[in-house]
C-alpha cells in the first residue's frame, strides 16, 4: 500500500518523477501467491537502512535466519544499538541455537533470552522496531524462522513462514511507533509485563490505532465487540489458531443472531480442534480449512469487523487460544485506519479463494493430525 503525490512541476516548466509519501500505516504480507521470504527481505532492507546512532529493538518466538542475524550484528558494528529478545524454549527444542549462537557472538549482552516456565506463559509476541531512519515499528504474525540452508524435517514441523500465509503492520506514526519501542524495550529488559501492571491493562489510544499488550486481566477485548453484532453486520477472518473458548463462542451466537460470519482456518486439528470447526459450522458460520497441497501454513491471524458500516480491523500475534489469552506475552492492535482495512479485506479474498482452489486437491481434515505451529 503506497501513496504517491502529483508530479511536481520545475521553474524551467519540467517536470520531476513524483515523490513517494509513505502511509503511517502499511500492511506487508508473505504467502505462496507473493515471492519467496517477502517478509523476513522487508525485516532485512530495514535492518540495513537503519543508520548509526539509531536503535533495533526485536521480540520474536522463533528466530532461524542466519542471514538475517547477520544483518543485525552488522548493523551493530556500524554503530546502531541493536538489542534483541528470543524465546528460548520454544515449542520445538533448540530451533533458535543456531542464531542464538550468532547473535550472542555479534551483539553480547544485546541478546536476551525468554525461558518460560514448563513451556508454558512463552515470549509470543513478534515487534520489530526501528527508530532511524524514522521511527517505525511493525507487528504482526510473522516469525523469521526460515533460513537459506532449510532443515526440511525441522521446517514440516513448525511450519514454512517464509511462503506461507503471514503478515506485518508497520506503524509510522511517531506516538504509535514509540508505544510499541517501548513496549518492545520492556520486554527486552523483562519487567513491567505482569498481568497486575496497570501499564499492561491499559489500552494506547491513538487517532486510528488502539494497542493491547498481554498478559492482561480482561484478555476479551475482540469477544466483546463480537457479542455486539447481530443483522446485518459482518466478521471476515483469517484465523491459525483458536480453541473452544470465548471467541468461538461469541462467533457462533453472532452467527445465530444473524451476524455473516466467514472464517478462514488452518488445517490441523491442533490449531485448530475439529470440535470448533463443527459447532462454528451448526451455528451457520461459514467456515473451512486452509488446506495448502504444499502444506505451507495459514498462520496469519486477522480480523475485520463491520458492524452496521463501522468497520475496524484486529491483528497481532494474539491467537484465540487459552494460552494466548491468560499466558502469554502478545501484542494486538485495532485499526479504524479505511485503507488498512480495505486492504485486508482484499487480502482476506485473497486468502479465501487460494483455499477454495486447493479444497479439490486437500481431503478435509487430510492433515488434521499434523503438529505444525510455533506453538
Amino acid at each position: 500500500m503506497w501513496l504517491d503525490t502529483e508530479t511536481v512541476p520545475k521553474v524551467d516548466g519540467s517536470t520531476v518523477p513524483p515523490a513517494v509519501v509513505r502511509p503511517l500505516t502499511e500492511v506487508y504480507y508473505g504467502g505462496p501467491d507473493l515471492p519467496p521470504r517477502a517478509l523476513r527481505d522487508v525485516l532485512k532492507a530495514k535492518v540495513e537502512a537503519a543508520p548509526a546512532g539509531s536503535e533495533i529493538i526485536w521480540a520474536t518466538y522463533y528466530f532461524r535466519d542466519l542471514d538475517l542475524a547477520e544483518s543485525l550484528v552488522a548493523a551493530r558494528k556500524r554503530g546502531v544499538k541493536v538489542r534483541i529478545r528470543i524465546e528460548g524454549t520454544p515449542r520445538k527444542s533448540g530451533a533458535n541455537s543456531a542464531a542464538i549462537e550468532t547473535l550472542r557472538a555479534g551483539l553480547g549482552e544485546g541478546l536476551r533470552l525468554q525461558h518460560s516456565w514448563f513451556g508454558l506463559a512463552n515470549l509470543h509476541a513478534k515487534i520489530y522496531t526501528f527508530t532511524g531512519p524514522e521511527p517505525e515499528s511493525m507487528i504482526g504474525s510473522f516469525n523469521p524462522s526460515g533460513d537459506e540452508t532449510p532443515d526440511a524435517e525441522l521446517i514440516a514441523d513448525i511450519g514454512d513462514q517464509d511462503r506461507g500465509q503471514n503478515l506485518l503492520v508497520a506503524f509510522r506514526d511517531p506516538q504509535v511507533a514509540r508505544s510499541l519501542h517501548r513496549q518492545a524495550k520492556r520486554l527486552w529488559k523483562g519487567k513491567g509485563i505482569s498481568r497486575f501492571d496497570r501499564g499492561m491493562n491499559r489500552a494506547r489510544k491513538f487517532d486510528d490505532a488502539r494497542l493491547y499488550y498481554f498478559p492482561r486481566l480482561r484478555p476479551d477485548i475482540v469477544d466483546r465487540r463480537v457479542a455486539q453484532l447481530g443483522p446485518g453486520d459482518r466478521v471476515q477472518a483469517a484465523i491459525s489458531h483458536m480453541d473452544q473458548g470465548p471467541f468461538a463462542r461469541q462467533l457462533a451466537k453472532a452467527a445465530e443472531r444473524g451476524a455473516e460470519i466467514d472464517l478462514v482456518v488452518h488445517d490441523t486439528a491442533r490449531r485448530v480442534p475439529k470440535g470448533v470447526f463443527r459447532e462454528l459450522d451448526k451455528a451457520g458460520v461459514n467456515i473451512r480449512r486452509y488446506c495448502d497441497v504444499e502444506g505451507l501454513p495459514m498462520h496469519a491471524k486477522f480480523v475485520v469487523i463491520d458492524d452496521g458500516g463501522q468497520r475496524s480491523a484486529w491483528f497481532g500475534s494474539f491467537n484465540y487460544t487459552i494460552t494466548s489469552r491468560y499466558l502469554n506475552q502478545e501484542v494486538l492492535a485495532r485499526s479504524t485506519n479505511a485503507l488498512v482495512i480495505d486492504d485486508l479485506e482484499a487480502r482476506f479474498r485473497t486468502i479465501s479463494g487460494i483455499a477454495e482452489q486447493q479444497a479439490s486437491e486437500c481431503h478435509e481434515n487430510s492433515r488434521a493430525d499434523v503438529t505444525t505451529s510455533d506453538r
